[in-house]
């Protein structure tokens, strides 16, 4: 029997965070982004909505954490252990709520004590992008060093008494609080911002499609145009790639796809010409967001925006394009290091059959498409 080993030269701390990151990705269960196009949806999501994040479940998180810190005693060594002691009570509390009090979704509820990653983890971005802790760059054991040298590290905020009872229900001044937080990011000008401000006046929406209708300023609603441009650009490429894998193992299914495919070309959201117009927003804030596109993501979606009009032409490229790149489950013969570790997510790209030759793939989804072999070349 063959085991594999993993090691490593250990400088610092920096080097053993690294490869915690890299064994954390290896057992990861959460989809893969070979294709890099989570960056780009994540692109949208900073600019649209900064700070905030699809594992956030409650405001209050954004005022509970800061407390916490405040609350621990920063006198001992193991700083970040006693961190740890206080997110778990913060978790007994959440578990000794009356029964039928809303627990649905909050972190910790199931886990208990044992969670492996904590509020602060999942929140600590968004604390950042939301000025609540001064520096934004700064990591949990840098603000908790920084804290026990006496500086300040937290914008001031409401406090959240030891023995509130509130749950996550927010205070009026809480509320208040985080709208105006909120409306400020870059000078007002996010979506989060405009739509915090006038939650009152408007009925609850979770669709970016009712968003769209909105009377919003010029400059928003031209991201969240590109948005759903490029959501409607990403759902045409599953349609044909589910087309493809029609035509070759469920046959009885292809005119369902042709007819869906046909339907999506005729929807009214406009086509952009290329890759590069179809993200501009991105692009012209770059700097701002972090956002640097990759070249060959940028080829892929190129391929993906010429769907809209040219599918039979496309259908030439799109499977090479798949079959390079990776989706779900890849097969590569020649893959570097630096393209297992996806930059934004840290996933890893799953490598089957290193040793093959020509690249092949197998990316469905097996309750859908049984009779696809683990490794199918398309």
């Amino acid at each position: 029997m063959t085991i594999s080993a993993l090691g490593w030269v250990s400088f610092g701390s920096a080097e053993a965070e690294a490869v915690n990151a890299l064994m954390g990705a290896l057992t990861d269960s959460e989809a893969r982004d070979e294709l890099g196009i989570g960056a780009i949806r994540d692109g949208f999501s900073d600019l649209l909505f900064p700070g905030t994040s699809t594992v956030q479940t409650r405001l209050r998180y954004f005022l509970m954490i800061p407390q916490i810190f405040h609350d621990i005693d920063l006198r001992g060594r193991d700083r970040q252990a006693a961190l740890r002691d206080a997110e778990a009570g913060l978790i007994a509390r959440i578990l000794a709520l009356p029964e039928g009090a809303d627990r649905d979704q909050l972190i910790g509820v199931d886990a208990g004590a044992k969670l492996k990653r904590m509020p602060s983890a999942i929140y600590w971005g968004g604390i950042g992008a939301w000025g609540i802790r001064l520096d934004n760059r700064a990591r949990i054991r840098d603000v908790l060093e920084r804290m026990a040298e006496g500086e300040r590290c937290w914008a001031e905020m409401p406090s959240i008494p030891k023995d509130d009872t509130r749950g996550f229900n927010l205070t009026k001044d809480e509320a208040d609080w985080i709208v105006d937080r909120c409306a400020s990011l870059r000078d007002g000008q996010t979506l989060l911002g405009n739509l915090m401000s006038r939650a009152r006046n408007i009925s609850q929406i979770n669709d970016l499609n009712k968003v769209a209708q909105l009377d919003l300023p010029r400059n928003l609603q031209l991201q969240l145009n590109h948005a759903l441009a490029f959501a409607d650009t990403l759902f045409g490429a599953s349609l044909l790639y589910n087309l493809l894998l029609a035509e070759r193992f469920a046959p009885d299914t292809v005119e369902q796809w042709q007819q869906q495919l046909k339907e999506w070309q005729k929807s009214e959201i406009a086509p952009a010409k290329d890759a590069r117009t179809l993200i501009a927003p991105l692009l012209e804030a770059s700097e701002e967001i972090a956002f640097r596109p990759n070249p060959l993501t940028m080829r892929f979606l190129n391929c993906r925006v010429a769907l809209k009009s040219e599918t039979r032409r496309v259908r030439r490229h799109f499977l090479p394009l798949i079959a390079r790149f990776g989706c779900h489950w890849v097969c590569a013969s020649r893959a570097s290091l630096r393209n297992t570790i996806n930059r934004s997510k840290q996933t890893v790209l799953l490598l089957k059959g290193t040793q093959q030759g020509d690249p092949c793939i197998a990316g469905c989804d097996r309750n859908q498409w049984p009779d696809v072999p683990e490794c199918a070349s398309l």
